[in-house]
């Protein structure tokens, strides 16, 4: 099996103790301070949260001169085309003019200052006519000129592919290479002057090698990965050729815990060689410096990192997966695969009591869905005097099986707010034996 080594930077001590307060501007007559690029990684349902929001508009501002200084660029093509005139001006709608007019209102409401780029798939799937006429237009790479943040709203990722790049499709949907067009060389020079954020698809685009394009955890476990995009939305597939590349070394999943894509995320790595995986759930998001691979927690739920290191393959299952679960106020190390407590955090003492076994513990879309199930286990597991706790697919032909399985290296804490965090629980899959 391939596989992709971590090449993010090794962090130091002072990036340990990350904030999202942009550098400050430099003294008059002393060297300009060249700015720390950083990504905002929103893991979907973005939900109007203020400190994301004041935390991308900081960002976009890195010579702290105010949020007036802070201008945003607003990329929406991951949404469907308007179809009418009418319909692109309605910012309560969900269509990628629409998109933009709501994000730039939002983001002005913070301070900022909005680009809303004029870029969109031409058509949607399927089809090959994709490539939008201002995704070269000189008038709109002016416009980003003095962009200092880069905003990619939701939808589908794969549309942010064939609208902002020319791609050679080998075959279609599967591509061997990518070359940027002039709007995506602008939007990365603007997103190094100070910020790249991106809820949902906008945070799966930021990925690069094999970046994902759509699957649920029993499909993927069930049938594999393949590399395209699919017509069925639940077999896992994914694009070789990968996203964006703002943040390398790590593949980045969305509504994670939310809709228990640990086990996506877990056979998608395997199959394509990552040793880290790095996902979001809503209404969440990691605040990365760029440049050492260390990122703050903030929002409502948490951030997941899945090492794959000593991964092993056996059974139709997977054993030696670490995963570490970080919440607000918390510190994501991407280098070291782990989660570091925030400040002021208390360690978790197991208490006697037995792990409730979980019978849709990966939120199929046949049954709840959208609930944590797989978050919640391994929270009681880690706080039960049980050494491990368990739970099935909801689908059983075949049926598979987590088990969540806490070693002496496993450490949990309650943070400052009060939510349960955790390092280093072993997640082990299992194909669940028929009987006769």
């Amino acid at each position: 099996m391939r596989r992709i080594p971590l090449s993010i930077a090794a962090c130091t001590t002072a990036a340990l103790a990350l904030t999202v307060t942009p550098p400050a501007a430099a003294a008059p007559g002393s060297a300009e301070v060249a700015p720390v690029p950083h990504a905002v990684l929103i893991g979907g349902n973005l939900d109007e949260n203020a400190e994301i929001l004041q935390s991308i508009v900081d960002l976009a501002d890195p010579d702290g001169a105010g949020p007036a200084k802070a201008r945003i660029a607003i990329v929406t093509a991951a949404a469907r085309t308007a179809r009418t005139a009418a319909q692109a001006a309605d910012p309560s709608l969900n269509n990628a003019a629409a998109n933009g007019l709501y994000y730039a209102d939002l983001f002005q409401q913070y301070g900022a200052e909005t680009y809303a780029v004029p870029v969109d798939a031409a058509v949607d799937y399927p089809g090959d006519e994709y490539r939008p006429d201002r995704a070269d237009d000189p008038a709109v790479v002016a416009e980003l000129a003095d962009a200092t943040g880069v905003f990619f709203g939701g939808g589908d990722q794969m549309r942010y592919v064939r609208t902002l790049q020319d791609c050679e499709p080998v075959p279609l949907e599967a591509f061997e290479s990518c070359v940027d067009t002039p709007v995506l060389s602008a939007l990365r020079t603007a997103a190094d002057r100070g910020v790249v954020a991106g809820v949902s698809a906008g945070l799966a685009i930021q990925q690069g090698a094999d970046m994902v394009t759509g699957g649920e955890s029993y499909e993927a476990w069930r049938d594999g990965a393949t590399a395209g995009y699919l017509d069925d939305p639940t077999e896992l597939g994914y694009l070789p050729s990968g996203g964006f590349g703002f943040v390398e070394g790590v593949q980045i999943d969305s509504h994670f815990t939310t809709w228990g894509r640990q086990g996506r995320a877990v056979k998608l790595a395997l199959e394509t060689g990552h040793d880290l995986v790095l996902g979001v759930d809503e209404t969440t998001a990691v605040v990365l410096d760029r440049t050492t691979g260390v990122g703050r927690v903030i929002g409502e739920h948490g951030a997941s990192l899945l090492d794959l290191g000593a991964a092993r393959e056996a059974d139709g299952g997977v054993s030696g997966v670490s995963w570490s679960y970080a919440t607000a106020g918390d510190t994501v190390h991407l280098h070291r695969g782990l989660a570091l407590a925030a400040d002021g955090s208390a360690a978790v003492r197991p208490t006697a009591g037995p792990v409730a076994e979980r019978s849709d513990v990966w939120d199929s879309l046949d049954g709840e869905g959208g609930v944590y199930t797989l978050r919640d286990l391994a929270r009681e597991t880690v706080a039960s005097g049980e050494r491990s706790g368990s739970g099935t697919s909801l689908e059983d032909s075949p049926q598979f099986r987590t088990v969540l399985t806490r070693l002496p290296s496993t450490r949990a804490w309650t943070t400052p707010d009060g939510t349960v965090s955790f390092a280093r629980l072993d997640l082990r899959i299992e194909l669940v034996p028929t009987a006769d």
